[in-house]
């Protein structure tokens, strides 16, 4: 077996432990291939779909529809009734600006998201990406929270969280293009500091990345020299204190097109991300055993 199935066969089995239910977003037959998620209501030909995060039972899924331009993206989610997703809904929140990249906190009780809203109410929409979040209680959705401590006046991207409330996001801030951790303290976050970025590679610019709930895996999307497409998803393992250069997760999963916004299910068993064909996007799954065996052929 090569490293990148070692690696990626620890990333399945640590998933593998987190619940042994069938989940509602579980594929009915094996697979070989990535494949759209519930596609013709969630992955359509009619939109621009990034992002897909699930609540922990697996039977609710947020994610965002964008412009082509990605001016304006609006969070969307979806219920699991009956055996099948139903047609999505926004946020009650969302919509507007640019909004996207859904995250929950460990405990379910928030959803982290990127926005350009406006920062105070009496302000125009933000110059740039910011990161906020908002509390969901008993199903009713709170008003959204600018997260100052966190955010810069450069995009900040893509949260997630460990399960002791680490927060990982890329960030553009200080002209550079890396990857930030804030660690969870009691009243909050530390102050964001950077990964190494020799972890990426010779030459890789790092994308939207996901931090698994150990804290010692990270998904991301990147483009480097062995890219087969315009952006690829490589994984990242964190070995004492060292993170590993990025290993692309193959063929299975990567194209000549673009693939970004990486995402595990709650059961640690699917990777959910979204591919730009023909300058649309879908989400697209594939079970991790499968990433597997593309990697030992």
């Amino acid at each position: 077996m090569t490293s990148l199935a070692n690696w990626v066969s620890a990333l399945f089995l640590l998933g593998s432990t987190v619940q042994a239910a069938t989940m509602p977003y579980a594929l009915t037959e094996e697979q070989t291939q990535a494949v759209k998620f519930a596609p013709g209501i969630i992955s359509t030909s009619a939109h621009f779909e990034i992002n897909s995060v699930f609540n922990a039972s697996g039977d609710k899924v947020l994610f965002a529809r964008c412009s082509d331009d990605f001016k304006q993206c609006t969070m969307m989610e979806s219920d699991y009734i009956d055996g099948s997703w139903q047609t999505p809904k926004a946020l009650p929140f969302s919509g507007g600006y640019l909004e996207a990249d859904p995250y929950y906190s460990p405990n379910y009780e928030y959803v982290y998201f990127v926005s350009k809203r406006p920062i105070n109410h009496n302000q125009a929409e933000a110059k740039s990406v910011n990161l906020w979040r908002v509390r969901l209680s008993d199903g009713t959705w709170g008003e959204p929270e600018y997260l100052k401590q966190l955010s810069s006046t450069a995009d900040d991207l893509y949260p997630s969280l460990t399960s002791n409330g680490d927060l990982y996001f890329p960030s553009f801030r200080n002209n550079q293009r890396l990857l930030y951790v804030a660690r969870a303290t009691a009243s909050g976050f530390t102050k964001p500091t950077p990964l190494p970025d020799y972890m990426f590679g010779e030459g890789g610019k790092i994308g939207d990345s996901v931090v698994l709930k150990d804290g010692n895996t990270i998904i991301f999307s990147m483009r480097r020299a062995d890219s087969l497409g315009k952006g690829d998803l490589y994984i990242s393992f964190k070995k004492g204190d060292r993170w590993s250069i990025a290993k692309s997760l193959g063929n299975k999963v990567n194209t000549p097109d673009h693939e970004f916004t990486p995402i595990v299910s709650p059961d640690g068993q699917y990777l959910f991300f979204t591919r730009i064909e023909n300058g649309r996007g879908n989400i697209y799954q594939i079970a991790l055993k499968a990433i597997i065996a593309t990697a030992t052929e």
